[in-house]
C-alpha cells in the first residue's frame, strides 16, 4: 500500500461521485490511510456499497446520496459530514457527467446544460458549501480533464465545463488560502471507467505496485487516486491554484500537420 505518512489518520474527507470509477478507488484509498470518508453519489446503493467496503477492511465511512448540481444536496452532505466527524478536512469534488456527443447546430441543448450543471455548477456548489465548513490545513481537490486543457471537437460542452473547473480553482485558490486550505485540480486522460465504457473494475494493487501505463494509454481510477492523496496530503503543501495532468502522455506532443 503506498502511504502519505500518517497525514489522513482520523481526517474528515468528503468524495463526491464516490459510488465508482475514479471516486471509488479513492474513497477507499482514503479508508485505508484512516479518514473517516462521506462517499456522496447520486446513486445510494453504490454509495453504500464503497462505504461498506471500507468498513469492512477497518476503515469508518457512510454513504450520502447527493445530486451534486442542487445547492440543497450540497449544503447537506457537507451538514451531515461535520454533524458525524466533529469537521472537515479533505474534499474531493469529482462527480461527473461525460454525456453525449453535442453538436453545434444539431446538439441537444438540454443535453449541454446538463452537463454543464453537474460538472460545473456542481463543482462550485461543491466549492461554496465546502469553503463554509473546512477547517484551516485542509485541502480541495476538484477532477478536471485533459478536456479541460484542449478542445473536444467530439463534446464541446464537456470540454467547456471542465475548462470551467480549471479556472474555478485558479479564481478561489486565494480564498481558500485565506481560510488556510489549499485547492487544486486533478486533470485525468483516458482512464477505464464505466463513464467512458469500461468494465468498473479493480486492478487489486498497491500504488506502490501500479505498473507504469503505456504511453498515451488508458489508466486505471487506482492511478487517478494516488495522485489525489498526494495533492491533498501535506507533501503537496507547496501546491494550490494549480492543477496536475494524469494522462499518460496525451497531451505530451503535438502531431505533425497533414
Amino acid at each position: 500500500m503506498a502511504t502519505t505518512g500518517q497525514w489522513f489518520v482520523g481526517k474528515s474527507v468528503i468524495v463526491t461521485g464516490g459510488g465508482s470509477g475514479i471516486g471509488r478507488a479513492t474513497a477507499r484509498r482514503f479508508g485505508e490511510e484512516g479518514a473517516r470518508v462521506c462517499v456522496a453519489d447520486l446513486n445510494l446503493e453504490s454509495a453504500q456499497k464503497v462505504a461498506a467496503d471500507i468498513v469492512a477492511k477497518g476503515g469508518d465511512a457512510f454513504a450520502c446520496q447527493v445530486d451534486v448540481a442542487e445547492e440543497a444536496d450540497n449544503e447537506r452532505m457537507v451538514a451531515e459530514t461535520v454533524k458525524r466527524h466533529g469537521g472537515l478536512d479533505v474534499a474531493f469534488l469529482n462527480a461527473g457527467y461525460g454525456g453525449w456527443p453535442v453538436d453545434l447546430l444539431e446538439g441537444d441543448v438540454a443535453e449541454f446544460d446538463r452537463i454543464i450543471a453537474i460538472n460545473l455548477r456542481g463543482c462550485y456548489l461543491g466549492m461554496r458549501s465546502v469553503m463554509r465548513s473546512i477547517r484551516s490545513g485542509g485541502a480541495v481537490v476538484a477532477t478536471a480533464s485533459i478536456g479541460g486543457l484542449m478542445g473536444v471537437s467530439f463534446n464541446a460542452a464537456y470540454a467547456a465545463s471542465k475548462h470551467g473547473v480549471i479556472g474555478m480553482v485558479k479564481s478561489f485558490a486565494e480564498a481558500f488560502a485565506v481560510k488556510g486550505v489549499r485547492i487544486n485540480a486533478l486533470c485525468p486522460g483516458a482512464v477505464a471507467t464505466a463513464m467512458t465504457g469500461y468494465p468498473d473494475g479493480d486492478l487489486g494493487l498497491s500504488g506502490d505496485a501500479l505498473p507504469m501505463v503505456e504511453f498515451k494509454g488508458r489508466a486505471a481510477p487506482e492511478y487517478m487516486a494516488e495522485s489525489v492523496l498526494f495533492m491533498a496530503s501535506n507533501r503537496a503543501a507547496g501546491m494550490t491554484g494549480s492543477y496536475m495532468v494524469v494522462d499518460a502522455g496525451q497531451t505530451s506532443n503535438l502531431s505533425r500537420p497533414k
